[in-house]
């Protein structure tokens, strides 16, 4: 369980408050970084009050918690492929993702992994972080499975493992597709991680 979901408050109206500030802290560590975010910048940012945010949160690092669930969500809610069990094939998600970077103006950093690297600063964001990222790979070796019961991923291998790689792709296309603004590097990335997962040929 998330630690949005386990904290969700029980009004609607508490949870459209700390929804605000997840979502203000969010958006400002995306952009400025987990370190150059200060709490008066949630707040101004999220139009709350210090008490409001204490309800909620112990602490900065109680925060960046909440965020890194909140940026799961958003990256699951952008690969609908991921989120059910359809007949959508592993080459369709490939090139869905490189449209949602295609049509908003892309390429753009990916909203977890933009915090690696910083998370480092303390285990309790390092660990969270990585239980993310296991939940990503996770829905994206439920992808490759059933892609195999359709024959177009390889049955003979594992598809956490290969989960793994298709993963690690994504993460590097985006960086480098962001680092050369060019998203040809990403398609690049997509196209080896589907051709890695293929049946061999017959």
């Amino acid at each position: 369980m998330s630690l949005d979901a386990a904290h969700r408050p029980p009004t609607a109206r508490g949870r459209r408050t700390r929804e605000a500030i997840v979502d203000a802290a969010a958006d400002l560590m995306h952009e400025r970084g987990i370190a150059a975010t200060g709490i008066g910048d949630v707040l101004k940012a999220s139009g709350t009050g210090k008490s409001q945010l204490y309800h909620y949160f112990d602490g900065k690092s109680d925060l960046v918690l909440a965020v890194i669930d909140r940026q799961l969500e958003r990256v699951l809610a952008a690969q609908p492929a991921l989120n059910s069990a359809g007949q959508e094939d592993v080459d369709a998600w490939a090139a869905s993702l490189l449209e949602l970077h295609r049509d908003g103006g892309g390429p753009f950093a990916c909203p977890l992994g933009v915090f690696s690297g910083q998370v480092d600063a303390e285990p309790r964001w390092r660990e969270h972080q990585a239980a993310a990222f296991r939940q990503w790979q996770e829905r994206i070796a439920a992808l490759l499975a059933r892609g195999q019961a359709q024959g177009v991923v390889d049955p003979a291998r594992d598809a956490g493992e290969m989960a793994v790689a298709v993963l690690a792709a994504v993460q590097g296309g985006l960086m480098l597709a962001r680092l050369h603004r060019d998203l040809q590097v990403l398609a690049l990335a997509l196209g080896a991680a589907v051709d890695h997962v293929r049946p061999p040929p017959t």
